[in-house]
């Protein structure tokens, strides 16, 4: 039986910063932190940094920043918040040492939410698998900030005060920005649904036995 099975998120890494605890204990307290977030943690690299490897990497440091940080951790707001503040900055320590724009493969979308069960509400509207196809580089082209607030508040389903709290931004910024960012991904994706290449039907049709037809006239046939 899981001895954690009761005991809450934030009295379980409490546990962990305990010094006065036997190593063992700790260790314990720290797995099943692990255990409770890991999926959460990769979903939220994975959107942020497009590549499962990269995730993979961004989330093994998430868990070593919460466990040198843990001590800071005081209980003023759930542990999720804080869990997604330390991944969020991991991603972004990540980017810039890689010096690139993350990306999301359109093939490992619907993998990646399998894999962590996480909702996709903010792709809701836009169903299809032609549109899955559209994500990708309609979200390579938000700011870093407006996929972020996508990734925490859509798909996540994070409150703006809980989203404040992990970017450390007003509550009426993350607001006004989600908003944005919903507005803009969507117009992305309504811009790259348009086939350029689609024929648009003429007008005018030309009457039969060489007819002309005044601007206005009915086209239909006589009543």
């Amino acid at each position: 039986m899981n001895r954690y099975a009761d005991i809450d998120d934030e009295s379980v890494l409490a546990e962990f910063a305990d010094p006065t605890r036997t190593r063992a204990v700790r260790e314990a307290a720290f797995g099943e932190i692990v255990h409770r977030y890991e999926r959460r943690v990769f979903a939220v690299c994975f959107r942020q940094l497009g590549s499962r490897d990269d995730a993979e990497d961004a989330t093994q440091q998430t868990f070593i920043n919460l466990a040198r940080r843990a001590d800071q951790f005081r209980g003023d707001s759930k542990l999720s918040t804080f869990m997604y503040r330390v991944a969020v900055n991991a991603c972004r320590d990540f980017t810039r040492k890689q010096a690139r724009r993350p990306s999301t493969p359109v093939e490992d979308i619907e993998q990646a939410q399998r894999d962590s069960g996480a909702r996709m509400e903010v792709v809701d509207e836009f169903t299809g698998r032609e549109t899955a196809r559209l994500v990708r580089d309609a979200l390579a082209q938000l700011d870093e900030l407006s996929r972020t607030l996508l990734i925490l508040c859509a798909v996540e389903g994070m409150s703006y005060p809980e989203a404040s709290e992990v970017l450390d931004l007003p509550v009426g910024t993350i607001k006004s920005r989600v908003f944005r960012a919903r507005a803009k991904l969507a117009e992305l994706l309504a811009d790259a649904d348009a086939d350029p290449h689609e024929e648009v039907p003429p007008s005018t049709t030309a009457p039969p036995s060489g007819r002309t037809t005044a601007p206005g006239a009915p086209r239909g046939p006589p009543g």
